[in-house]
């Protein structure tokens, strides 16, 4: 007979082929050893239970720079939306939006984008064709966080390479053609969904307020 040489992939399989193997073998746990939880590089073994509270408290910590991370980012938004409501002109506006807002908010840029040339000239937003804009806007009020495609040209006029960005498709009845309102950033903060309805609130609220100047 033959024995067949047991390695560690034999084991991985079974386990995950037998995933009550330790609630049916409980007393196990307690004589295997099991690497350091911690984060910090160390070579130190622990029990399973050790194991078990050191994960527990590295969540406990991502959870809490999590919530820090939340509430620093809903303080600027709503911060923000107090300052954009006060604006009495439109002028004074846009240049809060392109000035102070891109400081608060820590990127390189935010600015509506619209086919009216005339307009962006004078506000000083970015103008883009409206065949171009419509391969980006979609349904109004529609919000998307993602990596920048450069396809689009939206910041072919910046000395920063805008790497990911947050657009908002404005109501194309406001200005009569499609809109956008785009924030970007040199880094990955707009990858994910991370302070989306912060950000898609926020964006509502310019929205009206940038309707409510255009049909005064």
């Amino acid at each position: 007979m033959i024995l067949k040489k047991i390695n560690n992939k034999h084991i991985e399989e079974y386990l995950q082929n037998n995933s009550d193997f330790f609630i049916k073998n409980p007393s196990l746990l307690d004589k295997l050893e099991f690497p350091s939880a911690s984060k910090e590089k160390t070579s130190k073994i622990v029990s399973f239970k050790d194991w078990i509270i050191g994960n527990l408290k590295n969540k406990q910590k991502d959870f809490i720079e999590t919530a820090k991370h939340n509430y620093i980012t809903q303080t600027k938004v709503h911060e923000s939306i107090i300052h954009l409501l006060r604006q009495k002109n439109i002028k004074d506006f846009f240049n809060f939006l392109n000035t102070d807002l891109t400081k608060l908010f820590e990127v390189e840029i935010i600015s509506l984008v619209t086919s009216e040339k005339k307009f962006s000239e004078k506000y000083g937003q970015i103008f883009l064709n409206e065949k171009k804009i419509n391969l980006i806007h979609r349904n109004d009020k529609n919000l998307i966080l993602d990596a920048t495609d450069e396809s689009y040209n939206l910041y072919d006029n910046l000395e920063v390479k805008i790497y990911s960005n947050a657009i908002f498709s404005i109501d194309k009845f406001i200005l009569g053609s499609p809109a956008l309102l785009v924030f970007g950033s040199k880094t990955n903060h707009f990858i994910g969904k991370k302070a989306y309805d912060l950000i898609r609130f926020f964006s509502l609220v310019f929205e009206n307020k940038f309707n409510s100047f255009v049909n005064e």
